[in-house]
């Protein structure tokens, strides 16, 4: 099931096939934005952990990249740190992610960037936490959504992120699952009906625009 996806052929055939230029168009303007991390941790991106996604050394260069741009421009990045125990999450995953494990402290590489970090327990980083109003506070029209893994913690909360009344971008390479195949759905799903799916370099240049 899990296989090292993440090819620069693939993200330009994913781009081509799912981004909607006149869906981009109209979100655009709304140019007040806000970065979210979800769930740059260990358990997904350490090689030592059971979790570990196999394209993550195309991808947490990738993103480290992006990151440090969006500070310079002063955009702010929310960071999320997922941890269960029991409940649906566990009945389903088979067991807990204990909040005080190891892995499932944030990868070392985007530490200088979490200066803000929300603490979830399930998928949606809206549900139970205080990133609705804390986007709220900042005046944030539009979210770009990043991090793992893109069918389950990102996809959720960018589905969210629209039924609250926020833009949502939701880049090709800006985020990482296991496989193609669970990546691609999640594109083909959002890029219908809930954000629009540029590159990460496109999302700079119209931050770099306003």
């Amino acid at each position: 099931m899990k296989e090292d996806y993440l090819t620069e052929e693939v993200i330009a055939e994913m781009r081509s096939r799912y981004f909607r230029e006149r869906k981009w168009r109209k979100i655009e303007p709304f140019r007040k934005s806000a970065v979210l991390a979800i769930d740059l941790q260990k358990y997904f991106l350490s090689p030592e952990s059971r979790a570990f996604l196999p394209s993550v050394p195309r991808f947490v260069p990738r993103l480290v990249k992006f990151y440090s741009r969006v500070r310079e421009l002063n955009v702010p990045i929310i960071f999320t740190r997922h941890y269960h125990a029991g409940g649906t999450m566990a009945r389903w995953w088979g067991g807990d992610m204990p909040k005080d494990d190891l892995l499932n402290d944030l990868l070392d590489e985007f530490k200088p960037f979490a200066e803000t970090v929300i603490e979830k327990s399930t998928y949606d980083a809206f549900y139970g936490t205080e990133l609705e109003g804390m986007l709220g506070k900042l005046g944030v029209e539009t979210v770009v959504v990043t991090g793992v893994m893109t069918h389950l913690c990102c996809e959720t909360t960018a589905r969210e992120a629209f039924v609250r009344g926020f833009n949502v971008v939701f880049p090709v390479d800006g985020t990482l699952t296991q496989n193609r195949l669970f990546h691609e759905a999640t594109l083909r799903n959002l890029s219908h009906g809930f954000a629009v799916t540029p590159l990460l370099s496109e999302v700079l240049e119209w931050l770099l625009s306003g």
